[in-house]
């Protein structure tokens, strides 16, 4: 709508109705002053006076912010898009009032964000839109900036220092639309403070050890994913863990609000991670290299987090004939932990992937046990390298459900690695079929053509 008396606010997509210019006659599909009062009254509407012989009509001008709340409530949770509800909340005061006091309509659907902000919108009927940039506070606006996380409607961002071999120099959360930015501890320092704390701990029921300190004097981090436990809001507990990956050494690294220093762990059980996720208070790491799932404890005192217990969970997954090789994914479901396991082919590419297994972690046996599924009940599952969800497809018509969405090839793919796996599974069938063949292929990749990780954000409204 345009900015001027008769619309709405500033967005900058075309109007819902076509302005007429001043002194033309409105189009019937205005609502009027007479209809606009009788949907605030309990009562009939009085039937407006004819004019007089000779008189000169009296043009009656609505306006789009009269609209009545409860109807603009109905049309807002029948918007499955995220972009879409902003657009709607941005045009005025009255439309954001009206959009967020009638009830809590069902979560919009997931957008899909690439390293440089820019995001596509999933669509009810399995495909993506057009990239857009997401604006970034001026702060934020500087070169080298990537996203590498998200919860809800926040967003992890990274800066790379000016050499590539001093890490990262910030780390930030953003809400993607209200733009209000958390600063986090870089994840790259020189000198820091002199009361640094360490902890070695030994890997319970297998063999290594995890080595841990909070404000130490030296680390150089570059993040490839970042996962938050909850939204970042004041007062909240939320718990950040990242995985860095710089000169092919893995970190884990952990903060909570308060902290001014990452809490840096590393070990033979990080060094070759396919994921991580924070789960019930815990990180729980698969291996690639055991083709193990590491548990790791967390505790809190005056330094800040602290991992206080490390346990090697045995993972006995069943084999698949001609697959040569695994990528797992770990993901949320109602509650429960799922191990997503790709069986890999003989060649690269989706279409010789022998299998999708989606196994049930039960975590209160020990070892844990993994019971396969051959059911979502009605969701679908979005996976991506640096966040995964699920998300209840039956809430919106025209939304398959019972799929799983790949965009992947892995956290740390060779510079010239084929470009990631963009396909989605079915769970009914097990047919495969292309996916976000919208996106091209240069938009998910760096100026020197290393693979630029992507990420599903799944907005709350």
């Amino acid at each position: 709508m345009g900015p001027g008396r008769g619309g709405p606010g500033r967005s900058r997509d075309p109007p819902l109705h076509a302005r007429t210019p001043r002194g033309r006659r409105h189009s019937p599909s205005w609502p009027s002053v007479a209809w606009v009062q009788s949907r605030r009254s309990t009562e009939c509407p009085t039937a407006p006076e004819l004019p007089g012989p000779g008189a000169v009509p009296v043009l009656q001008h609505a306006s789009w912010a009269d609209l009545p709340a409860d109807i603009l409530g109905l049309v807002v949770g029948r918007i499955p898009r995220a972009d879409d509800r902003a657009r709607l909340r941005s045009a005025c005061r009255a439309w954001r009032a009206a959009a967020r006091a009638h009830g809590r309509p069902p979560p919009p659907l997931p957008l899909l964000v690439l390293s440089d902000f820019a995001f596509s919108s999933f669509c009810a009927d399995g495909a993506m839109t057009g990239a857009r940039r997401i604006p970034l506070p001026s702060r934020e606006m500087a070169v080298d900036v990537r996203c590498v996380g998200a919860f809800q409607g926040w967003l992890a961002g990274v800066q790379l220092n000016k050499g590539r071999y001093f890490g990262d120099g910030r780390c930030f959360l953003m809400d993607a639309f209200s733009r209000d930015v958390i600063r986090l501890p870089p994840p790259s320092v020189a000198t820091h403070f002199i009361d640094a704390y360490s902890r070695s701990l030994p890997i319970a029921n297998g063999s290594g050890a995890v080595h841990c300190t909070v404000n130490g004097a030296q680390y150089v981090m570059s993040f490839c994913k970042v996962v938050l436990s909850s939204s970042p809001d004041p007062g909240s507990k939320c718990v950040v863990a990242a995985i860095s990956v710089h000169r092919s050494a893995a970190k884990l690294a952990l903060w909570r609000p308060g902290m001014t220093s990452w809490c840096v762990c590393h070990g033979g059980c990080i060094s070759k991670f396919s994921d991580i996720a924070l789960y019930q208070g815990k990180v729980y790491m698969f291996s690639k290299l055991t083709t193990n799932l590491f548990v790791f404890d967390i505790s809190e005192d005056d330094s800040g987090l602290m991992v206080s217990r490390v346990e090697r969970c045995v993972t006995e997954l069943p084999e698949v004939k001609d697959s040569y090789g695994q990528r797992w994914n770990i993901v949320e479901w109602h509650g429960k932990l799922l191990l997503v396991v790709t069986y890999l082919g003989g060649a690269e590419g989706w279409h010789n992937i022998c299998k999708i297994g989606v196994f049930e972690v039960d975590l209160s046996t020990n070892p844990f046990k993994f019971t396969e599924i051959n059911s979502l009940d009605g969701d679908c599952i979005f996976i991506s390298p640096c966040s995964s969800n699920s998300f209840h497809a039956c809430q919106y018509d025209g939304v398959e459900d019972d799929l799983i969405y790949f965009i992947d090839g892995g956290l740390y793919p060779a510079k010239n690695a084929p470009p990631f796996d963009r396909f989605v599974y079915s769970m009914k069938d097990g047919t495969m079929a292309p996916f976000a063949a919208e996106i091209p292929e240069g938009s998910l990749r760096a100026h020197d053509g290393s693979p630029m990780n992507p990420t599903w954000l799944f907005p709350s409204e």
